[in-house]
């Protein structure tokens, strides 16, 4: 059987909130309880009835936490051993009643354009939770092209996923070095491409059959000439997904895509507020206190800088439901960071190096690590907290990271790292990591005197993931 689910919104004037969900043809046992998660945050169950169906309904006005829901939020629903059922996205088509969606059959030659979207989402593999992408377009003269891209599938190198589109097989992608790949079939290059409207469904399996990622084309995008990055909505949406691992918030969305319209189209202005919008992200709290957080454990715990794999499943891990400037961010921050550190000294790798170390050799261990030198005082007080049992060495672990001068020593090698991990989504190469160290070092930190994530969004590797 294949799943089925509707998911509404409704927030209304007097500020109450409603989320309803219902599901069918479910081919789990009566009873079962499913998880729905909302961008990755659990918000409720969903228990199966004998019809193999079940619905879940939350309201603020029942006193229930009801998350908050944009055109761009995630909705998964999985079984209890936290495989994904079914899962989408909100959309921005028209409700019945409003004008209606471009047509989805223009006709060749004479047809207007038409493109709509999915957003994929799926449950986590590996510790890591899939996002993904697909994008149909007709173009006037009647050439159809999809694309649908997975982004974070935490399987082998080489591991061959299928592509389904409404039930049919349309092609394969193949799980690449950085846990992605894409799907791009293209009439001009006489390739089959299905006709795709609202409500099409698109799902991307592995081998025995079980979903990893699936969505409803269910977005309609205007027609843009070029290449997708160069839209200003796409571009400051795009910054989000890279370099915090979510979707835009309404807030900030509308926030940086006024600074870029402040421009009023002129080009260099344009581009210098590009680079400044996307540099703030890795400037900005939220990356502050999450992906260079870990940074700076890889760096004390031992002496390296992380790789981007492993950077994934520890960014979702640290930055799970935070959105800054939403209540109640700073209390799931400082919770997803004790529970971070936690299980971080906990790991067989970080064990294997400090389990034989008394606590004072522990402490100098880190600070070594980090290459900066502790005062005596702080030294001193994290040793008598481990041996007096008033702090954990996860604790410890999360002090020494925020040491004032640890955190202005390795800014700017963190900063370059995540334009390869962000931009590129790869490892840096050397050569390329240390010139740009060096350049942004020479510049005293000032990546718009360095020109380097102005040199990063221009670049050709950077643009073609977005050229289709």
């Amino acid at each position: 059987m294949t799943p089925s689910a509707e998911v509404e919104f409704r927030h209304e004037s007097d500020g109450e909130r409603r989320l309803e969900i219902e599901l069918e043809n479910v081919n789990l046992p009566s009873g079962t309880v499913l998880n729905v998660l909302i961008d990755n945050v659990r918000a409720g169950g969903i228990r199966l009835d004998g019809g193999l169906g079940g619905e879940l309904r939350l309201r603020t006005d029942d006193g229930q936490t009801v998350p908050a829901i944009n055109l761009r939020t995630r909705v998964v629903i999985t079984d209890p051993s936290g495989a994904t059922v079914i899962a989408g996205s909100f959309s921005n088509l028209p409700l019945p009643g409003a004008s209606p969606s471009p047509s989805p059959s223009p006709q060749p030659g004479g047809g207007q354009e038409f493109r709509i979207e999915s957003r994929l989402a799926g449950a986590a593999v590996n510790g890591l939770v899939p996002k993904g992408h697909a994008k149909f377009r007709v173009e006037s003269t009647g050439r159809r092209k999809l694309n649908v891209e997975a982004e974070k599938v935490n399987l082998p190198v080489g591991t061959i996923l299928n592509v389904l589109v409404d039930g049919a097989k349309v092609g394969e992608l193949r799980v690449g070095p950085s846990l992605e790949n894409e799907l791009e079939l293209d009439t001009n290059n006489n390739q089959f491409v299905p006709a795709i409207d609202a409500n099409t469904t698109v799902v991307v399996t592995n081998q025995q059959g079980a979903t990893i990622l699936s969505g409803t084309f269910n977005t309609t995008v205007a027609a843009f000439a070029g290449n997708d990055i160069d839209n200003s909505q796409f571009f400051v949406e795009q910054q989000y997904r890279d370099f915090f691992d979510r979707e835009a918030d309404d807030a900030g969305l509308t926030f940086w895509k006024g600074q870029l319209a402040a421009c009023g189209g002129n080009a260099g202005c344009m581009q210098g507020q590009r680079a400044n919008t996307s540099g703030a992200f890795f400037l900005s709290t939220e990356f502050e206190q999450t992906g260079y957080l870990i940074y700076r454990f890889n760096k004390i715990s031992f002496g390296t800088m992380p790789r981007r794999n492993d950077f994934l499943v520890d960014m979702q891990a640290a930055a799970r439901g935070v959105v800054v400037g939403q209540t109640g961010w700073e209390q799931r921050l400082a919770a997803n960071k004790v529970a971070f550190a936690e299980a971080w000294v906990a790991r067989p790798s970080f064990r294997a190096v400090f389990d034989g170390m008394t606590n004072a050799q522990f402490v100098d261990a880190l600070f070594a690590r980090g290459g900066v030198v502790p005062t005596p005082a702080e030294r001193d007080a994290l040793v008598a907290g481990l041996s007096a049992g008033s702090l954990t060495r996860a604790a410890a672990l999360r002090r020494v990271a925020d040491n004032a001068s640890l955190r202005q020593r390795e800014k700017n090698a963190a900063f370059v790292l995540m334009q390869y991990f962000g931009y590129l989504h790869r490892d840096p190469d050397a050569v390329g990591f240390n010139f740009w160290l060096k350049k942004l070092n020479d510049h005293g930190g000032d990546f718009h005197a360095a020109e380097m994530v102005k040199s990063f969004i221009v670049a050709g590797e950077y643009r073609a993931r977005f050229n289709w």
